[in-house]
């Protein structure tokens, strides 16, 4: 064994001192990546103003109209409600108006238990992580800020999430700070990449939000070419970029879906390939080759890691449209899940949990969902398609430990 070590002792002995050794291409490569809150937010600036109004509520003591904010990845959605938040905690803290706050990201918190616990955990209570029902949890929660007395602000990122997996339950419960007994401000704040969950949820539950909503629009390649010349001067060292790369990356990125996200993914990427390659500028060539790495890749690593069940989805169209079909009717699709599902899960979702599950694939882009008017008779059909190479998607299957058995 250590005799093949070391042949290795050269070639990473290389890598090592080409780190060291070699052009400095990255200033603080941080700033680049997607949770980096910048300064300066431009072309956000009626959205900033919005939130802050609504915010400001909490702060005089009075309760907020709760708020919906939508956009696709990258627009923003995230970046400019913490933007906001850290400045409101912040006069919050210069005022002394002690405020109960929380958020959420109830995609990577996974289950709508330990969105619970988070959202404990954030106001000071402790939860078991098991032994309790998530209703018996939540009440603890709600008995918690009625306790306490302060305002409560609450953010859950990715809320789509929750209601399409588990239903608008939880949100009910938050909107109920409100009655004979008590009166407690508070403002619920939810963001989504999907404009249509609501669609999921109860009449009843969307009439006690009495939410606001707030839509950001897609960058254009000028908005997003100025993005990244805000960041490149605290990425990058002097004159390593150049300026036919700030205009592929942002052209390339507006062509799509105008994401500010793959735009600075795509110069962080160029000047990664750069880099590797031991030159001391990043080029227009340099964002076409981060370019085609990312966007393969970024394919085979969503599929890899979504749940369980989106994977099952994604077979079971796979499977179909390697058997000659380019739509799927999402009823024919449902009992190929029920099929596959039965075999890696135990037991398949409700059809209704299935087409949530769906419509998240539409937003990741991964599937394309349409729906068809066939007239009086036909009525509407829902027609389901890869959207994606088939070879990327069979790829990052084929490696899943527990899917990949579909394909030996």
């Amino acid at each position: 064994m250590n005799k093949d070590i070391s042949n290795y002792d050269d070639f990473l002995g290389e890598i090592f001192k080409k780190a060291i050794e070699g052009p400095r291409i990255f200033r603080n490569k941080s700033v680049l990546f997607h949770d980096y809150i910048p300064k300066n937010l431009p072309f956000r600036e009626n959205e900033i103003r919005k939130i802050a109004h609504l915010l400001s509520n909490l702060l005089k003591g009075y309760r907020s109209s709760n708020l919906f904010v939508y956009g696709k990845p990258g627009t923003g959605k995230t970046a400019v409600v913490k933007f906001v938040l850290n400045k409101f905690l912040a006069i919050a803290e210069e005022y002394n108006k002690s405020i109960n706050y929380t958020y959420v990201n109830c995609r990577l918190a996974g289950t709508e238990y330990r969105i619970i616990t988070n959202m404990a955990k954030d106001i000071g209570l402790n939860l078991p992580f098991t032994g309790l029902s998530s209703e018996e949890a939540l009440n603890r929660v709600v008995n918690k800020v009625i306790a306490d007395g302060r305002p409560f602000l609450i953010v859950l990122d990715e809320i789509d999430s929750l209601i399409t997996r588990y239903g608008d339950k939880l949100l009910y419960t938050l909107t109920r700070f409100t009655t004979e007994k008590t009166s407690i401000p508070y403002m619920i704040i939810g963001i989504s990449n999907n404009l249509t969950f609501k669609e999921y949820m109860d009449p009843r539950v969307l009439s006690s939000l009495s939410e606001d909503e707030l839509v950001f629009k897609p960058y254009n390649p000028k908005e997003l070419e100025t993005i990244i010349r805000d960041r490149v001067p605290l990425a990058f060292y002097p004159d390593v970029v150049e300026d036919e790369a700030i205009r592929l990356a942002a052209a390339l990125s507006g062509a799509e879906h105008g994401d500010a996200r793959k735009a600075l993914d795509l110069i962080r990427v160029a000047g990664e390939i750069a880099e590797i390659a031991g030159e001391n500028k990043v080029n227009s060539n340099h964002v076409k080759k981060a370019y085609s790495s990312i966007d393969r890749e970024r394919i085979v690593d969503a599929v890899s890691s979504l749940p369980l069940h989106s994977r099952i989805i994604l077979a079971s169209l796979l499977y179909m449209s390697q058997s000659g079909y380019d739509s799927v009717k999402s009823s024919m699709l449902y009992n190929k899940y029920i099929e596959f599902s039965r075999r890696m899960a135990g037991s398949p979702l409700s059809y209704r949990r299935f087409l949530g599950l769906v419509t998240e694939l539409g937003i990741l882009g991964l599937v394309n969902k349409r729906l068809e008017n066939y007239g009086r008779r036909g009525g509407r059909i829902s027609l389901v398609k890869l959207s994606v190479p088939i070879d990327l998607i069979r790829r990052a299957l084929e490696e899943d430990p527990i899917i990949g058995e579909l394909f030996k």
